[in-house]
């Protein structure tokens, strides 16, 4: 898709008025350190807070009239945006669509509910699948987009379809099968909007043993301060945490950004005026630091978009 080029008044208060036809609620430079878990990204040139799905839905049938790039945004929980910011439309996905209904086999959650939430939700009532949800950060819909997991559980086990608005502006629902979900991916393109999600959770009895373990994963990561979660995937056969550990960058800095002294794996912000670049700079110093140690070229979880 190609990005509005041309960044003038006239033009941003044209591209502006059309949007608000579709959407009440439309922000110019909006500062994307308000919107990410980490608390750092520059400007969106657009951001727009949709009320509800039909809203969302006429805001990118909109975006696609006008060829802006635009993307949706959870809870912002594994995005960064470059200092320079975003040249396109940036679309709250989490601030309203956050209906969740559990039925009698399965549970309808909109994509801005919490995947913590809907994991706990579940558990109170007997569904099981979702434990190891509990303390992931992010949205069911930015859940859905990565294909979140822990301890060899992922959420494409348990979907039972998703609703999503694809590049073109159209109602599509899939099954998992219909996408090459693997490991921390869902395979959509980035112009696919998440809406909802059908869960398949009958009445069963739930892994405790699994929930134990995320109260585990509670204490042992840094999930009280500002972090992306996971920054990256772990390599086969390994751990990301364990190899950045390995490799003597447990607590090292960039700026206002650290890996955690805590666990390997997070990357967080200590800092009070941190910037984007500091959190891209280390991440590609863990990966060049790890790949010449050992040969494992660590792959981020983490979405990086805009200028620098």
């Amino acid at each position: 898709m190609q990005m509005v080029e041309v960044m003038n008044d006239q033009d941003d208060k044209k591209i502006t008025d059309q949007l608000m036809s579709a959407c009440e609620r439309v922000k110019l430079n909006e500062p994307m350190a308000k919107h990410t878990t980490i608390g750092v990204g520059g400007p969106a040139r657009f951001f727009a807070i949709p009320a509800d799905a039909d809203e969302m839905i006429r805001l990118i049938r909109a975006a696609i009239r006008l060829r802006l790039d635009y993307i949706g945004v959870g809870r912002g929980s594994n995005l960064l945006v470059r200092n320079g910011g975003f040249n396109g439309l940036v679309v709250n996905v989490g601030a309203n669509l956050g209906k969740l209904e559990v039925r009698k086999r399965t549970a309808y959650a909109e994509a801005g509910v919490s995947f913590t939430r809907l994991g706990r939700v579940l558990m109170k009532e007997g569904r099981p699948g979702l434990e190891f949800a509990i303390g992931i950060p992010g949205s069911v819909g930015g859940a859905v987009r990565m294909n979140a997991g822990a301890y060899g559980s992922e959420i494409f086990r348990v979907l039972k379809s998703i609703k999503v608005i694809d590049g073109k502006g159209r109602i599509v629902v899939m099954k998992p099968e219909h996408l090459p979900f693997r490991y921390r991916s869902s395979g959509l393109p980035r112009t696919s909007i998440v809406l909802s999600a059908i869960i398949h959770c009958p009445p069963g009895e739930t892994d405790d043993r699994q929930y134990e373990k995320t109260l585990d994963r509670l204490e042992s990561q840094p999930l009280s301060n500002r972090s992306f979660g996971s920054t990256f995937k772990n390599p086969p056969g390994d751990f990301a945490g364990r190899l950045i550990e390995k490799a003597g960058l447990k607590g090292v800095l960039r700026g206002g950004m650290m890996m955690s002294d805590k666990h390997a794996n997070f990357l967080v912000n200590v800092g009070d005026n941190t910037r984007a670049n500091e959190a891209e700079d280390l991440i590609e110093h863990v990966i060049e630091t790890v790949h010449s140690r050992f040969g494992v070229r660590l792959e981020p979880e983490v979405i990086i978009i805009g200028d620098r």
